[in-house]
């Protein structure tokens, strides 16, 4: 969990993200320098996802990360609906772009790919993880979060987000269920529609 050393930084990106708010998305605004300096405190956006070179300057804004240019390019060859790119700096970003970035970060997407078992070591591999079902869970996930932090109102940080978040009791989730318990439903569907 990142700790801001500085809160007059998160007050001021908050200041610049509300700013955001009021233009139209088609418009957009250059990244804000504060929004920035907060972008690189995240865990791991110090370098690339997915090759590790140092100070990348574009964004899969899909997954709420930081590229560097050459993996920028094989994101933008994905298509817009697996990964939309944008730079840090030559692009006009919303207020929702800025949140995803802000509420993603590369080494939480990277230990999700990893509980996941998908380690992106080379590049056939890294085209494979961002087409699968897990990508568009999280994608999906990232996407629901940032709509909910928007939509609360000033902009808190990140800690403030996920404690709002209040965990469900043990009651109420459902117990995940595997391929064999899957599969006996087929079965036990089949078996009614037979009758």
């Amino acid at each position: 969990m990142i700790h801001f050393q500085d809160e007059t930084i998160l007050q001021k990106a908050a200041t610049e993200l509300e700013k955001l708010r009021s233009v139209p998305k088609h418009d957009g605004l250059p990244f804000p320098r504060n929004c920035r300096r907060l972008l690189f405190q995240i865990p791991g956006n110090v370098s690339c996802v997915d090759c590790g070179n140092a100070n990348p300057e574009w964004a899969s804004v899909t997954f709420g990360v930081l590229l560097c240019v050459n993996c920028s390019g094989r994101h933008r060859s994905y298509g817009v609906s697996t990964s939309f790119v944008r730079s840090i700096d030559m692009d006009a970003w919303s207020h929702e772009q800025v949140l995803a970035l802000l509420e993603g970060g590369n080494q939480q997407m990277k230990q999700f790919f990893q509980r996941h078992h998908m380690h992106g070591e080379t590049a056939s591999a890294l085209d494979t993880q961002y087409k699968t079902k897990a990508a568009k869970f999280y994608k999906t996930n990232l996407t629901a979060h940032v709509t909910k932090v928007a939509e609360s109102g000033h902009y808190t940080g990140r800690e403030a987000a996920r404690r709002s978040r209040s965990p469900k009791s043990p009651a109420q989730r459902r117990p995940l269920q595997t391929s064999n318990d899957s599969e006996r439903n087929v079965s036990r569907q089949s078996a009614i529609a037979a009758r």
